[in-house]
């Protein structure tokens, strides 16, 4: 049904991502400057290799998770460089590509990952290896989020990426991302197309303030919960 959706809404999505009947400065440029930017940027070729290194090392096994599109790892950079977050919160990775995207952006970036099946594939390893002590791993959500809240200072916006959430977390998720959505902090969900829990934590966090702006293209979403901004939800085609 979603997919369906997409496809009928994809002239009107196409027409609005190039900045047609979009009134707000903000979400002008960011559609226009971070969202459908096609220039390249220093980190692509970097990124391109780990991505390569993945794909050689899981190409022998058996239904193992997709690996993030190299179009996708590129926008979650573009989002993370135009926010340029000193601390990240992740949540769910398979192979660390999005993680390794995000902390190409800045050498004194800091990233919570929280993933209880980080050992179950070696080139996860291999890769997040790269960023060194940069990254601090945790298996439980609880242990990620405290250990986030306390690197987190007052003058640090939340900023987040969620890949994958175990159901038996769901609650604990939605109501953290709550907190961020009705107040200031950058929110990234992923696979809303393919997993229904990810979905159902998307349409929940979609309404769940007066202000702020999301922008979704079906298959990933951005939240940009600001109390300076109106509450408007752009459908695009990114």
């Amino acid at each position: 049904m979603e997919k369906i959706k997409r496809y009928l809404t994809a002239i009107r999505r196409y027409h609005r991502s190039k900045g047609h009947g979009i009134h707000s400065p903000f979400a002008f440029g960011f559609t226009l400057n971070v969202l459908r930017e096609r220039l390249p940027y220093y980190a692509y070729d970097d990124i391109a290799e780990l991505r390569r290194l993945a794909v050689s090392r899981t190409k022998y096994l058996w239904r193992h998770p997709r690996i993030i599109s190299f179009k996708n790892a590129k926008l979650i950079f573009r989002v993370t460089n135009y926010f340029n977050p000193a601390v990240i919160l992740q949540i769910g990775t398979n192979y660390g590509i999005s993680s390794a995207s995000m902390l190409a952006v800045s050498s004194k970036s800091e990233l919570y990952l929280c993933e209880p099946s980080i050992s179950e594939y070696p080139v996860t390893h291999e890769i997040l290896s790269h960023f060194g002590n940069k990254i601090h791993p945790y298996k439980t959500f609880d242990g990620g989020i405290t250990a986030y809240k306390n690197a987190c200072s007052k003058t640090n916006v939340p900023f987040v990426l969620i890949n994958s959430v175990q159901e038996e977390e769901y609650s604990n998720v939605l109501n953290y991302l709550h907190g961020i959505r009705k107040s200031d902090g950058i929110i990234i969900i992923r696979n809303i197309s393919r997993n229904s829990v990810m979905q159902a934590l998307w349409e929940a966090c979609r309404n769940a303030a007066d202000t702020g702006m999301t922008f979704s293209n079906g298959k990933l979403a951005i939240i940009v919960a600001s109390a300076k901004l109106p509450h408007q939800n752009f459908s695009l085609w990114f």
